[in-house]
């Protein structure tokens, strides 16, 4: 009898403490669906992702022959987004740096990058919104032209760019247009784009539109801004923006900037991205493939891989 009843105690522990997990796990689960509509109802929404990756190719009595490569990059992505019934505010930031050294050669940089783009809209309808929008670029540090020597100090490249030479300010007022979720198309008949050379010796030459002498140079016209954030696939991104400058000066000279990148997520902190940026500007000489030097199609593509952590609503 003691035995059965030593039994019937043992059994009643095992169920009452399988049903103490059974609850508590529901009590974590309903707390954390608790958060998350915090977190949803919250009318500003935090994220932000940071990452880095390294590519090195080592060679040793390599037959089939190349040169030693170690290539280092970084980037930072955030937003600060706010959302009410009729009004909204984005803010993003992009930075990138990235750097590649090839056999006895020093670092060379091969990305850089620094985005800010900042758009308030007030809801007309469904589908329309009058909207103000900001984006600036430039970069944080120096680039050089590794084909050519510095006339004055020959031991040094030819330097082209520097943090805030350039740099670009865009300001605009318009109606923006949302047919979709995933699309976004902003049209301003009144916007303003600033270039910036803050560095001397660019300035004097003249660089990147302005006048010789001159840091600051303003042009007065319309924009046309698009952006596209689809999920094409599980797991697979693709994101884009399209810029199209135009003077009212020279009405027939556009600046274009397209931006994509599609973005494979492999797990929680690996991804892999194919990036494509496009820009043209009559204003910008650069020099062309064929040896010539004048305004050309400007395109970078980089494959990355990166390990990168992410936070939202943080």
């Amino acid at each position: 009898m003691m035995r059965w009843y030593t039994l019937m105690f043992v059994a009643l522990v095992v169920v009452s403490g399988a049903a103490a997990q059974v609850d508590s796990k529901k009590v974590s689960d309903d707390l954390q669906k608790i958060e998350a509509m915090k977190a949803d109802s919250l009318p500003w929404k935090l994220k932000f992702s940071i990452g880095g990756g390294i590519t090195s190719v080592m060679l040793n009595n390599w037959s089939g022959g190349g040169e030693n490569t170690v290539t280092l990059k970084g980037l930072f992505l955030g937003s600060a987004d706010y959302i009410d019934d009729r009004f909204s505010w984005d803010n993003d930031l992009d930075l990138g740096y990235g750097i590649t050294k090839l056999g006895t050669e020093s670092f060379r940089k091969n990305d850089d990058r620094i985005i800010f783009t900042s758009k308030a809209s007030l809801k007309q309808t469904d589908v329309m919104r009058y909207t103000a929008f900001l984006d600036f670029r430039t970069q944080f540090y120096q680039g050089l032209n590794y084909d050519k020597h510095d006339p004055v100090d020959t031991t040094k490249f030819l330097k082209i760019s520097n943090l805030f030479a350039p740099a670009y300010l865009t300001g605009a007022l318009g109606l923006e247009w949302t047919p979709i979720k995933e699309f976004k198309m902003l049209v301003s008949p009144l916007s303003s784009r600033t270039i910036f050379v803050l560095d001397d010796d660019l300035a004097r030459q003249g660089a990147y539109g302005v006048d010789s002498g001159a840091h600051i140079k303003t042009d007065i016209g319309g924009l046309i801004n698009m952006n596209l954030d689809w999920i094409v696939f599980e797991n697979v991104t693709w994101k884009s923006r399209f810029n199209a400058f135009c003077r009212y000066n020279a009405p027939d000279l556009w600046i274009l900037t397209v931006e994509n990148a599609i973005l494979m997520k492999v797990n929680s902190f690996l991804s892999v991205g194919f990036m494509t940026d496009i820009f043209y500007d009559d204003r910008v000489p650069v020099v062309r493939d064929n040896g010539t030097t004048g305004p050309a199609t400007q395109v970078r593509n980089q494959l990355i891989v990166t390990i990168q952590y992410s936070l939202q609503n943080f």
